[in-house]
This record gives structure tokens, C-alpha cells and sequence, in this order.
């Protein structure tokens, strides 16, 4: 099953220390592995870890050692997207770890079951099934509220070496740093997660927040509307902007059948920035209420997942 990782339970210290005695100056020749990676024909069979749900699997990979931070407006469903992202790399034998700092452990499961079962009420079989499908694959940090920079980085750490893991999802940058201005404190995080990924080998992805303008949410926002230091932006590896169709939302309650409103997308999700990949656009997503899932089109059938891939 899921398993959790208690806040309390875990000495932190050791994990706190290893700061600058774990980067180390080497000779060159120890990189040979990676220097003929680099120059490596391209596998198109091998597995890398993406979105594989959506069109997004064929326009960005979630490599080790990256950061991506996932941006969006209050209540703009930046959560939903990150949750079913983390099914697919579950799916694809990743292991990762859920640090949701707003939503008890229980409610990060029931919703990542729903889109599981792409079903609105998935029943107790299923559910037990979920949980044994998640075992080492899927952990949970047990944790509500503020938590500070430090200890934040110490449980990624801790997530690396003891568990083996190969992704963290923080979800909310905001309940990491104090002050949304304090930006010399949420560089100096940004700039210590990033080394932590690459000394780990992990990605981290960092859900943040948008500045709304005064004029309201009704246009899809920028890497450069993120709130706090543009540092943010400027360090990670990948931004990745997600911005809800709320005036779709609002028309189709008075017209549920207007084919024009229909046809619009739910979700714009626009990769802003790929360090280490070629595509940067726009790609439009569709919701479906009842499995919280996103998909290429209004008409794409939402299967279940898998449950039998990758097994132990």
C-alpha cells in the first residue's frame, strides 16, 4: 500500500548536513558513462519518465536531476494536473513521493484513485487493489501546514537514498518559504533544489503559485507572472503553466449544451521553458468531472489504468 513518511519519526539531522561536503571536484574521465550518453542513438522503445496520459508525452520528459516547477492561478487546478502526472510515473515503475502540505493523505489517495479507475465513486475492491498497486511506488509525506526550507530539502534527501525514489511533488511552494516576499529565501530554496536534484539524481516538481491580475484570470498567465523571485523561473530546468477555462465553466451552467462553448478547451497547459528539450507551446486539455482526469480531446475515451504493470 501507499506508504507514509511521518514527519516525526524521521531524525533529519543527518540529511540536514549534507550540504557542500557532497559535492566533490573530480576528474574528468569518472564522466565517460555520460559523455557517450550524450552521443548515444536515441532508443524510441526505451521508457522515459513523461506524461503519458496526454498529447504532453510527446513534448517534454521529466529527466533526473531536474526541477520543474508546475505554475498556475488560485484554484486552477494545478493539483489535479500534478496528481495525474503522478500516476503516470507510477505507472511507468517511477517511484514517488507526494509532499501535499494542504490535503490530509487520505484525500491525495481518494483523488489520485478516482483518475486511477476513471470513475467518480471507484469501489472497495478497487480501492484496496490501488493501494496494493501503489506499494513501492507511491509515498506519502504525512505532513499539514507550514514546513521549513531545510527540512524540506532533508526529506528529499532522506526519499533518495532510503527509498530509492525518482520523484518529489511539493505541493505548495508557499507553504515551504514564510513570505511570498521573501524572495532572497525562495531563491536561496529554488537554488538548493536544484542541487539537491543533481546531487540525488531526483526531479522535483514544484508546484507555485500565479500573481492574478486585477483584471481577473480570464487570460492564461506567464513564467513571468509566478509570484515571488524571478529566480524561480530562472533556475529550475522546466516551467510548466496551467490555466483553467473559467469562462467556459461559467457559460456552459447557463447554456450546458452550447456546442461552441463544448468545443472549447478546459486547460491551457503551455510548457514555457525545457532546458534540456526541444518543445516550448501550447497544448489544450479537456476535463472530465466525474474521474478528475485530463485528456487530448473532448471525445477521447478515459480508460483505466493498468494495474498489473510493474508489479513488486
Amino acid at each position: 500500500m501507499a506508504r507514509l513518511i511521518e514527519a516525526d519519526d524521521i531524525d533529519f539531522g543527518a540529511y540536514e548536513r549534507q550540504t557542500e561536503a557532497a559535492a566533490k571536484v573530480r576528474r574528468a574521465n569518472v564522466f565517460a558513462d555520460q559523455l557517450e550518453a550524450a552521443f548515444a542513438p536515441r532508443d524510441r522503445s526505451s521508457r522515459r519518465p513523461r506524461m503519458t496520459s496526454t498529447k504532453l508525452r510527446r513534448c517534454i520528459e521529466f529527466r533526473p536531476a531536474e526541477v520543474s516547477v508546475w505554475a498556475g492561478y488560485n484554484g486552477h487546478r494545478k493539483s489535479m494536473v500534478t496528481s495525474q502526472v503522478m500516476l503516470d510515473l507510477c505507472a511507468q515503475g517511477e517511484r514517488c513521493l507526494a509532499m501535499s502540505f494542504e490535503m490530509l493523505p487520505g484525500l491525495t489517495l481518494a483523488r489520485m484513485t478516482r483518475q486511477a479507475y476513471a470513475v467518480s465513486m471507484p469501489s472497495p475492491h478497487q480501492r484496496a487493489q490501488f493501494l496494493a498497486w501503489t506499494n513501492n511506488r507511491l509515498w506519502i509525506f504525512d505532513h499539514l501546514g507550514r514546513f521549513s526550507p531545510s527540512k524540506a530539502l532533508a526529506v528529499l534527501r532522506y526519499f533518495a537514498e532510503v527509498c530509492e525514489g525518482t520523484h518529489v511533488f511539493i505541493d505548495s511552494m508557499m507553504m515551504v518559504c514564510e513570505s511570498e516576499e521573501s524572495l532572497d529565501e525562495q531563491k536561496q530554496f529554488v537554488t538548493d533544489l536544484v542541487r539537491v536534484a543533481q546531487e540525488t539524481g531526483l526531479h522535483v516538481h514544484l508546484v507555485a503559485h500565479c500573481r492574478k491580475p486585477a483584471s481577473g484570470d480570464e487570460r492564461p498567465p506567464t513564467k513571468y507572472d509566478i509570484r515571488g523571485s524571478s529566480a524561480i523561473s530562472d533556475q529550475v530546468h522546466n516551467v510548466l503553466v496551467i490555466w483553467a477555462n473559467k469562462a467556459k465553466k461559467a457559460g456552459l451552467e447557463a447554456k450546458p449544451h452550447d456546442e461552441a462553448l463544448l468545443e472549447q478547451p478546459d486547460v491551457m497547459l503551455t510548457i514555457e521553458k525545457q532546458r534540456n528539450g526541444a518543445f516550448e507551446g501550447k497544448s489544450k486539455l479537456w476535463f472530465d468531472e466525474a474521474s478528475f482526469r485530463f485528456t487530448d480531446e473532448r471525445t477521447t475515451p478515459i480508460e483505466p489504468y493498468q494495474m498489473t504493470e510493474f508489479e513488486g
